[in-house]
């Protein structure tokens, strides 16, 4: 009889969740984490779960930091190393990588949260009505009980009773509450162990959101800081990039590691439709640096044509084209890529053009790998797509580098013949001079500037 009305009691009076330990979580399924967390959780275990994880992502962040900081250091004793600057570029890449996801992922999680507080005040209000009536019930049946034993449940039961006798009356009075009235006394325990659960669940996602708010606000700066420093990196990378290029692409020669793939076969019988003038290749977008020099300083042989990812690109002049070869990822374009043909070019063209009587060998590089609308042999009308813009290989970000070789009076044959033996996209010129250069007198294969033609 005791540990029954113990039990009712107990049911009555509030009941406090207890906090039970997580169990180890992986985590490593972050958006799984995101989605699942910015939800209000109905359990005591998935609320733990939750704040398992915003304590992983609060060590994600310090870790982040320590990298950030370790990064910063190196920065600040660089040299002009290429293989410094590369491993340092790989490690910006990374950390930049990083820091945009959690933004991203972070950003959205706010708005989920925001939405998902609201809801939970909603159920908060409507679950404590709710709560409030059925205590109103309670407490009005227990007065009718109350009149009907002469005894106040509460304080009569404990202080009240004169002698054994008059104790048993009363616990006989508690007794008359019906099985109906102790399972309500135990939803409305329910009902209160959610309504806490939920406030808690409130307060969590409030703490979560105003916590994500201002590590979104310190990692942007990150992000500035990372920009700044590609910035820096990139210019000195650029200053021995020409010279590096052009001793991988001596050695390949050397090493007769030529492509046997995406080059044109020889043929004694070629022609290709001559134009009076070029066209421009791209449309939209804008020179992100000229030929001969980069912004920062380094020798820079072509235009760069910044553009957004899959932009046509159409053949400038009728021609035919020589090399083509997609094998790097549209947009896996980092300082230090060097895949693709020439090296670092990641997806590449060239084609040959006659022009007003004079031979040129255009070609572009950093293009997209999807899109890619021409193959080695095949001839291309003047405004034809030939390829997608990309961002791939030895590239800073999204944009098409263009280079022109002037080979006088060489005929397409002649051309085709030399290049199907050593895939020099520069016919000759190199890669770390401007002693080559047309406007320098040079004669044929001399380079020009893409600027005077397009």
């Amino acid at each position: 009889m005791t540990k029954k009305i113990l039990t009712i009691l107990s049911c009555m009076s509030l009941l406090f969740c207890i906090p039970i330990k997580a169990q180890d979580v992986d985590y490593s399924d972050e958006d799984y984490w995101y989605s699942t967390c910015s939800k209000a959780q109905t359990t005591q275990e998935g609320m733990n779960a939750c704040l398992g994880f915003q304590n992983y992502l609060d060590e994600q962040f310090e870790q982040l930091k320590k990298e950030m900081e370790s990064y910063k250091d190196d920065l600040d004793s660089l040299q002009s190393n290429s293989s410094r600057i590369e491993e340092l570029v790989e490690k910006q890449k990374k950390l930049s990588d990083a820091l945009d996801k959690q933004v991203q992922s972070m950003e959205a999680q706010i708005e989920a949260v925001e939405q998902e507080i609201q809801s939970i005040q909603e159920e908060i209000e409507t679950k404590q009505k709710e709560i409030d009536k059925w205590e109103d019930q309670i407490e009005q049946r227990m007065i009718q009980e109350q009149a009907n034993t002469g005894t106040n449940i509460l304080i009569d039961l404990i202080m009240g009773a004169s002698s054994l006798n008059d104790m048993f009356r009363r616990f006989n009075g508690i007794e008359r509450i019906t099985a109906s009235d102790q399972d309500q006394i135990e939803q409305l325990g329910e009902l209160k162990k959610e309504l806490e659960l939920q406030k808690q669940e409130q307060e969590r996602l409030s703490e979560q959101m105003e916590e994500q708010k201002q590590r979104i606000e310190e990692e942007k700066t990150y992000v500035v800081q990372l920009q700044d420093s590609y910035d820096q990196l990139a210019e000195q990378y650029h200053k021995v990039e020409a010279d590096l290029r052009q001793k991988m692409q001596e050695e390949a020669e050397r090493a007769n590691n030529i492509p046997s793939y995406g080059v044109i076969s020889p043929s004694d019988d070629v022609t290709i439709e001559k134009v009076s003038g070029f066209i421009s290749p791209i449309s939209g977008g804008g020179k992100s640096a000229g030929t001969w020099a980069y912004p920062g300083g380094g020798l820079h042989l072509g235009l760069d044509w910044a553009v957004s990812i899959g932009t046509a690109v159409v053949a400038p002049a009728s021609g035919i084209i020589i090399y083509a070869s997609n094998p790097a990822p549209t947009n896996g374009g980092y300082l230090g890529n060097w895949a693709g043909w020439p090296y670092g070019g990641g997806n590449t063209i060239e084609m040959l053009c006659d022009v007003n009587g004079t031979l040129y060998a255009i070609s572009f590089a950093h293009l997209a790998q999807e899109g890619f609308a021409v193959s080695a042999g095949q001839t291309v009308s003047q405004g034809q797509v030939i390829a997608l813009t990309g961002n791939s290989g030895n590239s800073s970000g999204p944009h098409c580098h263009i280079e022109v070789i002037n080979l006088g009076n060489m005929s397409v044959s002649e051309a085709i013949a030399r290049f199907s033996q050593t895939a020099d996209f520069a016919f000759g010129t190199g890669w770390n001079s401007t002693a080559t250069a047309c406007e320098a007198g040079k004669a044929a294969p001399c380079r020009e500037r893409p600027e005077k033609f397009f």
